[in-house]
């Protein structure tokens, strides 16, 4: 598999929803073997967030625009610690 690089933490997870939902089909063979692995890395980055930082993450498209207040803040939390990680795996280009 070659090395996962995106230009922004919006990238990634638009990818990762992309990859995830089809892999949801319920075939077996829903994705070709390279994005199967490539899913499985970005599942694995995504694992070392905490459940409810995921969620922030993967709900109402992971745009903090649709949340207020609190809701809001834990979203741009969620994405900062996202970014943080990426960047420390190299995933994230400067």
């Amino acid at each position: 598999m070659k090395q996962l690089t995106y230009s922004s933490t919006a990238a990634f997870l638009a990818h990762y929803r992309i990859l995830r939902d089809a892999g949801r089909d319920g075939r077996k063979d829903a994705l070709p073997a390279q994005d199967g692995e490539t899913l499985r890395a970005m599942q694995q980055l995504m694992h070392e967030l905490k459940p409810e930082e995921r969620n922030h993450l993967l709900s109402v498209d992971g745009g903090a625009k649709d949340f207020a207040g609190e809701e809001r803040r834990r979203q741009e939390r969620a994405q900062l610690k996202l970014r943080h990680l990426l960047t420390a795996r190299g995933v994230l280009r400067s």
